[in-house]
């Protein structure tokens, strides 16, 4: 939870272990236990999901919305959003405008990288 609410911010391994109060090694062994992805790869769902939301429900212009969802690279946001939902961020928006909501499980699901 604490990574879904901070995911538009730079994180570190470190700054979740410290969240989660264990070493970085220990928290990443168990999280992937878990959670069965890496910490990072989760992270990178949480700012596409915080990135279809916006995208959906903002007029902001791509860019805004890629840099507001924790993307620090506006063409790796375009290449790992189509990798995941299949369509291109302004696609997704067009297809979300026309109340065709085809894409949100699709990304809710998505296997990153």
């Amino acid at each position: 939870m604490w990574l879904d609410a901070h995911a538009d911010q730079a994180i570190g391994l470190g700054d979740v272990a410290a969240e989660a109060g264990v070493s970085a090694f220990h928290f990443l062994r168990m999280f992937a236990e878990v959670i069965q992805t890496t910490p990072h790869q989760y992270l990178i769902l949480c700012r596409l999901r915080r990135a279809a939301e916006l995208l959906a429900r903002s007029d902001g212009s791509v860019t805004d919305v890629a840099f507001g969802s924790g993307f620090e690279d506006l063409s790796n946001f375009e290449r790992t959003f189509k990798r995941a939902a299949g369509v291109s961020p302004g696609r997704y928006r067009r297809l979300s405008r026309g109340d065709r909501n085809i894409l949100q499980e699709q990304l809710a699901a998505a296997a990153i990288i």
